[in-house]
């Protein structure tokens, strides 16, 4: 008999006939999960497998070996039709086209409940699970290498009939096509004897990252000056230039420099100064030349002027207020610097609750984007473990005093060499990350995500030609939102 046209119970039997003892349990799930021989033909993932021999991998080990021998067993019988017509093997059946409009499927008791309550169950992780696991599975039928617009179909029909689900920022869809992808490709990994996946492999090859050693410097980023920052080079040249800083020069030896006199300065050179940062001069060089860079205010001000914000600390820290308590409660439990915070926290008066708060929210964003803490801020006057603009901490030698004490003196270091002094953990961190705009750098990989959630969704700052947001950063604004 065909394995195709087995039910669940012939399948049941098949299986114990070839040696795999089933409990009573276990006869029932394949029962109950309508697995009958056409199911084990189509294909069954790993996920599947394991619901059906849940406490055993030997079981599920055992039952993939057995369905595999059944199928090249039914391959080499030749069937009534086979000898009438040429031979057609299983690589050349046309596969079950994806539809061009596809249905949702039924999700599990608990999620459907939940969506039918118009409940926003995605933020919790293990219903988010259960959903994209149940469009792979669904999707699987079909195919196991879906195409984009396969993902976009899905993906839209998820949030058509659930708006709800859709994502804070972006297109509305971005973090559930990424899941579903990232789905199959763990679905995929251990299929690497199939021949589907051996033909893809082959088709558009294996490439492998490799390691490679310490960056010494600094990424440049492709920021181009601004067309309005070329205009108000009209009127300057390199003699004018060069008074104005001989001006600026003079004031940075002066106890009390002249606050106007270096605000009108740094705005007259502003558009040089940018050209000359675009056209690659090293940091230690526009340092040199303009010395008050090195001022946390002077940064912030830069920024500013750079996209049109009139306070630039001011609105940063309006806008990470409103995210605080939702940060805090992310980060909860998942690094030993939150636990540090909570116990400084357990110590302090409620007076500094507000502050220390926002300090601890600042501090913990890498945690939350699964990225490393040390290569954003550090304690101590080590050298830094990334070129990249990094925060040390110079006036306290443990993290409860960092949350605790709020004037902290820190330095912002760039390819191991200081830029910037400030007061404060949170002038430190600004500063840090004014500093990749103001000198042009490129984000680093291991803080990325921590960045960009600060420029896009903090400060709201965009450019032109900026990519959509990933899909991690797209996640925790939608748990915030």
């Amino acid at each position: 008999m065909a394995l195709a046209s087995l039910s669940s119970e012939e399948l049941v039997m098949k299986l114990g006939a070839a040696g795999l003892e089933l409990s009573d349990e276990e006869k029932r799930r394949f029962k109950d999960f309508e697995v009958d021989g056409e199911t084990v033909s189509t294909g069954l993932t790993d996920h599947m497998i394991g619901q059906l021999f849940e406490k055993s991998f030997k079981k599920q080990v055992k039952f993939i070996k057995i369905v595999q021998q059944l199928k090249q067993s039914q391959s080499e019988e030749p069937s009534e039709s086979q000898t009438a017509s040429p031979a057609v093997s299983q690589e050349q059946r046309t596969p079950v086209p994806f539809p061009p409009v596809f249905s949702l499927p039924k999700f599990p008791k608990d999620v459907q409940l939940k969506l039918d309550n118009k409940e926003p169950c995605h933020k919790i992780n293990s219903y988010r699970h259960k959903i994209i696991r149940v469009l792979q599975e669904t999707m699987a039928q079909h195919t196991l290498y879906p195409s984009n617009s396969d993902y976009v179909s899905v993906v839209k029909a998820l949030i058509s009939k659930y708006p709800f689900l859709r994502d804070a920022e972006g297109n509305g869809y971005h973090t559930w096509h990424m899941s579903l992808k990232r789905k199959f490709k763990t679905e995929r990994s251990p299929l690497v004897d199939e021949e589907e996946v051996k033909k893809i492999k082959i088709k558009y090859g294996h490439n492998v990252k490799s390691t490679g050693e310490k960056e010494a410097s600094c990424q440049r980023a492709s920021r181009s000056v601004a067309d309005e920052d070329r205009v108000s080079l009209i009127g300057e040249d390199a003699a004018s230039i060069n008074a104005h800083v001989k001006t600026l020069k003079d004031q940075y030896k002066k106890t009390k420099p002249d606050a106007a006199v270096v605000d009108e300065k740094m705005k007259q050179t502003f558009a040089w100064r940018r050209m000359e940062i675009t056209n690659g001069i090293p940091v230690a060089d526009i340092l040199g030349k303009y010395p008050f860079l090195r001022t946390p205010s002077v940064l912030f001000q830069e920024m500013g002027q750079m996209h049109g914000v009139a306070d630039f600390s001011r609105c940063f820290q309006d806008s990470f207020s409103k995210i605080v308590p939702g940060m805090l409660k992310l980060a909860q439990g998942k690094s030993m610097i939150e636990g540090h915070y909570m116990d400084a926290r357990k110590e302090a008066i409620a007076e500094s609750f507000c502050d220390m708060d926002f300090r601890a929210a600042l501090v913990l964003l890498p945690v939350i984007f699964r990225e490393k803490v040390d290569k954003y801020i550090t304690i101590g006057q080590g050298e830094p473990a990334t070129p990249y603009p990094t925060v040390q901490i110079l006036g306290a030698s443990d993290w409860k005093r960092i949350f605790t004490e709020k004037r902290i003196f820190s330095t912002v270091k760039i390819e191991g060499s200081e830029i910037c002094r400030a007061v404060g953990v949170e002038d430190g961190i600004l500063s840090a990350f004014s500093a990749y705009f103001v000198y042009n750098i490129a984000y680093p990989s291991h803080s990325r995500n921590t960045l960009l959630f600060l420029q896009r969704h903090v400060l709201k700052v965009s450019a032109p030609g900026d990519k959509p947001l990933p899909t991690a950063v797209v996640r925790i604004i939608n748990l915030l939102s």
